[in-house]
């Protein structure tokens, strides 16, 4: 059924919060003892196995010399802007909503029939865009106690069919299905005693749409012309 009340806009951002948050990384500044107690302001997860407790959530490419040395850390990749997924896709014709325009109630009568209340202008907006959005999702230690607990996280927030909840350009709330692409992944390394890396990675894909096509506003049938004759 259409919707008759207008709905907001999502697009890749709000798909990239939606992951991060569903881990429960919430925002705040907090130290960072690996880079001399360095003040970083970010998503942070608390992971009571950990030491330093307060985990920082890094999100995309950062650098490799200086983000990864980061440890305990979680770090959020987008694989791909997004990939098409037109075996959602309705048609070009395909509406999201359709609502009368506030301010512009009106009623009108005439041609024998009775009053008739309405809208004098509606606003229409297209299907958004069905996609599939991948992340790789690692996580990173220096010890194997502390890597288990936060690959737990991860399995536990994005098991084999799972979701994400996000908002909209309204600030309501949208849920989009999450499917976890691939068994978790070993990225450990041991180049000496010192130098110890624990991790491990989840690929995960959800099916999201992005909004494209801004609102257009149409004007409605207001008179009929009467174009009947008798022969």
């Amino acid at each position: 059924m259409l919707n008759t009340k207008p709905t907001g806009n999502v697009f890749i951002r709000n798909f990239d919060q939606g992951v991060i948050e569903e881990m429960g990384a919430v925002v705040r500044t907090d130290v960072l003892p690996s880079l001399g107690n360095r003040l970083r302001r970010g998503y942070w997860i608390d992971e009571i196995f950990t030491d330093p407790v307060a985990v920082p959530v890094i999100f995309n490419n950062p650098e490799d010399i200086y983000e990864k040395k980061i440890y305990p850390s979680y770090l959020i990749t987008r694989t791909t802007p997004y990939e098409p997924a037109l075996v959602r896709w309705q048609s070009v014709k395909q509406l999201e909503y359709k609502a009368g325009v506030s301010g512009t109630e009106e009623s009108i009568s005439g041609l024998g029939f009775d009053t008739v209340s309405g809208y004098s202008e509606i606003e229409v907006k297209q299907q958004a865009w069905p996609v599939d959005i991948y992340y790789s999702i690692a996580c990173y230690a220096r010890y194997e106690h502390e890597a288990i607990p936060m690959l737990k996280r991860l399995l536990k927030t994005f098991s084999p069919y799972s979701k994400i909840s996000l908002l909209d350009s309204l600030g309501e709330d949208r849920t989009y299905t999450v499917f976890a692409e691939t068994a978790p992944q070993d990225i450990g390394e041991f180049i000496d005693v010192a130098d110890r890396l624990r991790g491990y990675s989840l690929d995960i894909r959800v099916e999201g749409e992005l909004d494209v096509q801004e609102p257009v506003r149409l004007t409605t049938v207001r008179t009929i012309a009467n174009r009947t004759h008798r022969l």
